[in-house]
């Protein structure tokens, strides 16, 4: 609220950095020099997300039966801001009932965790099928990320589009239940509860309302992609280097230094507290998520089972500057 900031100043900022970066490892203090360095009040909430690569089959059958879905025809959105000012950034995903525009269906209608069959089944809508539900939750969770064909062919799945509704953490859920010790949730502690309470499954995650649909792209021999996936400024995302802000925080195409103890995959544990490892970097606002609102940051810790292991077990405080051009 302090500073404004056009985006004259981002591309400015840029141009800066690109030119000095030949020149930063034997001369760090330019940094302090040739920037001017804006702190985040109150520090940010880093949270990190990564690239998954799970099993899947372009046709339902056993052992694969758990749907990744595009975006449905009957699926509608109106952007609030177009029709007020205060209302930038607020959108109603909807679909037509007899007529009338009503809310588009919630996670357990769609996947059937309400006893009824999935209201999407059957129409044609499936990019592939995973074998385990609960890939699929996370892999929405994700946004984003690759799927692997049992003749080892690979198709990048990317965000598309969602149902509209509220994202609830069935992490800080569980927390809240005293199922998982608060300092302990992460990605791998809720698979694990999952796995020990398999009766639970549906009605834990029908309580994330929010359900992600995808888009597909191209398939490609095994190990054959090398670039990351796209945010959403249309580029590929650089593991450790990419910021998903919020967009009323941050600018996308923002400078940003960031400091923040994340997870230290050399020591990695099953169970208590986590190691972790100072990380001091220059970042780029290049990526958003529905559940990256006020001072949350998600730093993309690219993909592989390293990247899972700080991606699932980051969720601390941490230090942010957003770097401006003098």
């Amino acid at each position: 609220g302090d500073v404004a900031v056009t985006w004259g100043d981002v591309a400015k900022t840029l141009d800066c950095l690109e030119a000095l970066l030949p020149r930063l490892d034997a001369e760090p203090g330019l940094l302090a020099e040739r920037f001017r360095w804006v702190k985040l009040k109150d520090g940010a909430a880093f949270s990190g997300y990564y690239e998954p690569v799970v099993k899947a089959s372009r046709t339902r059958k056993p052992g694969y039966t758990a749907p990744l879905y595009r975006v449905p025809p009957d699926l509608r959105e109106l952007n609030l801001g177009s029709f007020k000012s205060e209302l930038i950034g607020q959108r109603v995903v909807y679909r037509m009932e007899k007529g009338k525009p009503v809310p588009y269906y919630t996670r357990a209608e769609i996947d059937g965790l309400d006893g009824r069959p999935g209201v999407l089944r059957g129409k044609g809508l499936e990019l592939a099928w995973l074998s385990d539900p609960v890939d699929a939750f996370f892999l929405q969770v994700q946004g984003s990320g690759r799927l692997r064909f049992e003749d080892g062919k690979e198709m990048p799945v990317r965000f598309a589009g969602s149902n509209g509704k509220p994202y609830l953490s069935i992490g800080r859920y569980l927390a809240d239940q005293g199922e998982i010790p608060t300092g302990q949730v992460s990605m791998q502690s809720i698979r694990q509860w999952l796995r020990d309470h398999p009766e639970l499954r549906d009605d834990l995650l029908r309580r994330n309302q929010r359900y992600i649909f995808f888009r597909k792209g191209p398939e490609t021999s095994s190990g054959s992609i090398t670039s990351g996936p796209v945010g959403s400024m249309g580029s590929p995302l650089s593991s450790m280097v990419s910021l998903a802000v919020d967009r009323t925080t941050f600018p996308l195409g923002s400078v940003l230094a960031f400091d923040v103890n994340i997870p230290d995959p050399s020591s990695p544990v099953e169970e208590g507290p986590v190691s972790t490892t100072p990380l001091f970097g220059i970042g780029l606002a290049q990526d958003t998520g529905e559940a990256i609102k006020g001072r949350r940051v998600d730093l993309f810790c690219g993909k592989g089972a390293r990247a899972a292991y700080i991606a699932g077990h980051l969720n601390g405080p941490g230090e942010i500057w957003m770097l401006l051009a003098k």
